[in-house]
C-alpha cells in the first residue's frame, strides 16, 4: 500500500513530465568557460601520464573512430550511423513515444535494454576526449561532436528509451560534464550551446524523476549525484542552486541511510560497495564533506 506522500510525489513527477512534454524547455545562450576550476587540471593530469598509458587510449580511441564499442564483454560494431535506439545483437529498435510508454522490458519489443542504454551512457566519448587531451588529434574532438549531434537528434526530450531510466540520464550527463571539461574549450562555441541546453534538460529530467521510491539505492545516489553536480559545475543554468542544495542533501542523507556503521554498502554487494564508494568519492570532491560524511567515508574505503 503506498503512503499519501509516496502518491503526492508521484503526482507532482508526472505533473512535471507532462509539462515539459508539451512545452520543452528552452534555454538562452550562457556564458561557458573550461575546464571546471573545481575539477584538476586535464593538462597537468596528463603530463603526469605514461607512455604506456597514452598507448592504450590511443588504441581504444581508434577503435571507436571506427564505431567498435567495448561492450559488456563483447565488442559492438554499429557501422557508418549510429541508431541510438537499437539493440545491435538482437535488431530490435523502438520509437521516440514520450518515455513511459516505451516498453522496455519487453525483449520481444525493445530488446536488450541494457545493450542500448550502455552504449548511450557516452563513456567512450570521454575516453575520446581524454585522448584529444593527450593527442590532440582533431579527428577525436569531430567525433565527438558528430556522435552528440547525432545522439540529440535521435532522442528528443523525454521522448525514447534512452529516457527511460532516470540513472542512465544521470551517467549519461555525468559523462557530459566530463566532457565539457575536458575539451569544452576546443569545441564549436554554437555546439556547446546545444549540449548546454541538452544538459539543463538532463536536469530537469532527473529533478522531475528521482528514484526517492522507485529504486531508493544505487539508482538513487546515482542520479542525486548527477543533478548536485549539474548544478556545482554549471551554476550558470536556470536551476543550478536549486539542484546542488536539493540533491546534495540527498546525497548526504544516503550516507546515512545506505551505508552502515562498519563502513559496508547496505545491498552486501563487492561491486555495489565500489560503485557506492566511486559516487560518494565524487560528491566529496564537488562539495568538501563534514566530519561524520567524512568518516563514513573512510570506513568505505577501509571496507
Amino acid at each position: 500500500m503506498r503512503s499519501f506522500h509516496e502518491i503526492a510525489f508521484r503526482l507532482r513527477q508526472e505533473w512535471k513530465n507532462i509539462r515539459y512534454l508539451v512545452a520543452p524547455p528552452r534555454l538562452p545562450e550562457i556564458p561557458f568557460a573550461a575546464p571546471f576550476p573545481i575539477l584538476p587540471s586535464p593538462h597537468s593530469v596528463a603530463a603526469k601520464t605514461t607512455a604506456e598509458y597514452r598507448s592504450q587510449i590511443n588504441h581504444y580511441a581508434a577503435q571507436i573512430l571506427q564505431h567498435r564499442f567495448p561492450l559488456l564483454g563483447f565488442e559492438l560494431e554499429t557501422g557508418p550511423e549510429i541508431d541510438w535506439r537499437k539493440d545491435y545483437l538482437s535488431g530490435k529498435s523502438t520509437g521516440t513515444e514520450y518515455f513511459r510508454r516505451i516498453p522496455y522490458l519487453d525483449p520481444s519489443i525493445a530488446g536488450d535494454h541494457k545493450n542500448i542504454w550502455e552504449l548511450s551512457r557516452h563513456q567512450h566519448l570521454v575516453l575520446l576526449a581524454q585522448a584529444y587531451v593527450l593527442d590532440a588529434r582533431a579527428e577525436y574532438l569531430q567525433e565527438i561532436a558528430t556522435q552528440l549531434e547525432s545522439w540529440i537528434a535521435a532522442n528528443p526530450f523525454q521522448r525514447g528509451i534512452n529516457w527511460a531510466s532516470a540513472l542512465e540520464v544521470a551517467f549519461r550527463a555525468l559523462s557530459w560534464l566530463w566532457i565539457l571539461h575536458l575539451v569544452g574549450d576546443r569545441l564549436p562555441a554554437p555546439f556547446v550551446q546545444t549540449l548546454l541546453l541538452s544538459l539543463y534538460r538532463h536536469g530537469l529530467h532527473l529533478e522531475a524523476n528521482l528514484s526517492i521510491y522507485f529504486s531508493p539505492n544505487t539508482h538513487l545516489l546515482g542520479e542525486a549525484v548527477a543533478l548536485h553536480a549539474l548544478g556545482a559545475l554549471l551554476p550558470q543554468l536556470p536551476r543550478a542552486s536549486y539542484w546542488k542544495n536539493y540533491a546534495g542533501a540527498v546525497v548526504r542523507r544516503q550516507m546515512d541511510v545506505q551505508v552502515q556503521q562498519d563502513g559496508s554498502y547496505f545491498e552486501q554487494s563487492s561491486y555495489y560497495h565500489a560503485y557506492a564508494l566511486d559516487m560518494f568519492l565524487f560528491h566529496a570532491v564537488l562539495e568538501p564533506p563534514d566530519s561524520i560524511y567524512r568518516d563514513k567515508l573512510h570506513k568505505m574505503a577501509a571496507y
